[in-house]
């Protein structure tokens, strides 16, 4: 054990000792420290190479920018072509950096990438190491989807080294730190918040137009009609006389499948260009009431804006417009071939079901102490199992067990 102290000669010795003499103390040596090492004595100083010379040295930093337009209109087209020669101009003016590429997508919706091929090949690009760093103007041309937003930030921060990506409007960049990630994700939920809010605002904009009866429907792969440069839904006459066969050879007893074959062998195009002509086009054809100038309205929507796929209205209204345009065909002859089409379709036959011959059907234990034996089914008669037993004791019925 140490000699015990003295608490007396301790208290008094703190009493007496001051705390500015302790600090005074602390500053005279300090100072003596810092004149010994300014002597030459002490640390030694290494000064950083010079800007310069690593600015000479350093690579060239590879820069991609991404650019899009969500639809075809002229003010979004010219807003495109300046964020094109805005980021080519930036890029190429800056010596050390080098352009990779400008990344376009135009006319393509940002909720989702599977239509975006400028922003797959970025990201693919980036992924393969050609990328350093990508500009693009805001987050919302980044995308419009929360998950796809962050999902492709993440693989871009993974890689080693990281690939930055800089929102120029909202001036934050993303990285491999994580620093921005909570802002991003918010920012990220507005721009697809807005996305959907514009979605609704557009579909009750069309509901609107179609109450009203004004509503323009696509005549796109719409056989024998166009729009001229008023927006007027107008007659073409040669694809005219395609829809004018059709209806002619179903009131003459053809049905859709020998019409499909005729136009097949006749070399005749399909609305959407093949060469081939299939039942199901001929019956839509057929079915299809604008060709005899009547307009039924949102028979397909948009349910889910991420996506945009149109699914079969059943849950909102419809809205039908009679005489909304020329018709193609007279009106009672349409009326004849759905007369026709649903009398086919009521006098065709059941089909004959193949009558499955009575057989038993049991489980076999393949292993342990009772292999090889049937478990039978508790609910056969006691007939059924005397005629099962017969069975299997057959030689016949026992060799093809055992093949």
């Amino acid at each position: 054990m140490a000699k015990p102290l003295d608490p007396d000669k301790i208290e008094a010795a703190r009493r007496t000792s001051r705390k500015a003499e302790r600090r005074e103390q602390k500053r005279l040596m300090l100072r003596e420290e810092i004149a010994h090492n300014r002597s030459g004595n002490g640390v030694i100083v290494i000064p950083p190479p010079k800007k310069e010379a690593l600015a000479q040295d350093a690579p060239k930093l590879r820069v991609a920018a991404y650019c899009r337009v969500s639809t075809q209109e002229e003010q979004q087209l010219n807003s495109f072509e300046m964020q094109v020669l805005h980021y080519r101009s930036k890029i190429e003016s800056n010596p050390s950096w080098e352009l990779v590429e400008i990344y376009q997508d135009e006319g393509v919706s940002g909720t989702s990438v599977n239509k975006r091929l400028g922003f797959q090949k970025m990201i693919s690009d980036a992924l393969a190491g050609k990328i350093d760093l990508i500009l693009t103007k805001g987050i919302n041309r980044f995308g419009r989807n929360i998950v796809d937003i962050l999902d492709n930030l993440r693989k871009l921060a993974a890689l080693n080294p990281p690939v930055t990506v800089s929102f120029e409007t909202e001036g934050i960049t993303s990285t491999g730190d994580g620093n921005n990630n909570l802002l991003i994700a918010i920012l990220s939920a507005l721009a697809e918040l807005e996305s959907q809010q514009k979605s609704e605002a557009i579909k009750a904009g069309i509901r609107w137009r179609m109450a009203d009866g004004v509503y323009k429907f696509s005549v796109y792969n719409t056989l024998g009609y166009y729009r001229d440069h008023f927006g007027r839904v107008v007659i073409e006459p040669t694809e005219a006389k395609i829809i004018e066969y059709i209806y002619e050879s179903c009131l003459e007893g053809a049905s859709v499948s020998e019409i499909a074959v005729a136009l097949t062998e006749q070399q005749i195009k399909s609305p959407k260009g093949h060469s081939h002509w299939s039942a199901g086009t001929v019956r839509s054809i057929l079915r299809n009431e604008k060709y005899c100038g009547d307009a039924i309205m949102q028979k397909t929507y948009t349910k889910d804006f991420r996506t945009h796929k149109s699914v079969k209205n059943v849950d909102l209204n419809k809205y039908f417009k009679e005489g909304h345009h020329d018709a193609i065909i007279r009106k009672k002859d349409w009326q004849k071939v759905q007369d026709i089409l649903s009398l086919r379709r009521a006098s065709k036959k059941p089909a004959t079901m193949r009558q499955l011959g009575s057989r038993f059907i049991v489980s076999r234990i393949k292993n342990g102490l009772f292999q090889g034996y049937f478990v039978l089914d508790a609910r056969w008669s006691v007939d059924e199992k005397k005629e099962f037993i017969q069975m299997i004791q057959t030689p016949k019925i026992i060799e093809n067990e055992r093949n």
